[in-house]
Parts: structure tokens; sequence; C-alpha cells
């Protein structure tokens, strides 16, 4: 079942304002929806998506630049 598009935006903006001081708690927030949805829903791909992006924030990184 698809996420809620309010979920899914609430979601979206705390990825995409992630820093090093709160990456991890964003990370468990993905984690905790991904968990609840299925393996062929195109929003697992996506939350799949974000957790990589965190990763490279963790890192201190900026998610698409090289």
């Amino acid at each position: 079942m698809p996420l809620e598009q309010s979920m899914k935006s609430a979601l979206r903006d705390k990825v995409s304002t992630a820093n090093k001081t709160n990456v991890d708690d964003v990370a468990d927030e993905v984690n905790a929806v991904l968990a609840g949805l299925d393996a062929d829903d195109k929003d697992y791909a996506r939350l799949q998506g974000w957790l990589e992006d965190l990763s490279v924030v963790k890192g201190g990184g900026v998610p698409g630049k090289f």
C-alpha cells in the first residue's frame, strides 16, 4: 500500500533538511516507514534512495554532488 501523500511530504522535507546532527533520527524514521512497505511498492524504492542520500549527509557530503 503506497504512502499517504502527507506522510511522504513530511518525510521528504525531513530528508531534504537533514544535517549531521539529526541524520540518525531522520534515518530511523525512514527505516520505520520502510519496514511497513512491500518490497515491490514504488515508495519502497523511493525511501531506499532517501536512505542513500542520508548516508551521504552522515558522511559530511551533499547528495547529488561528487
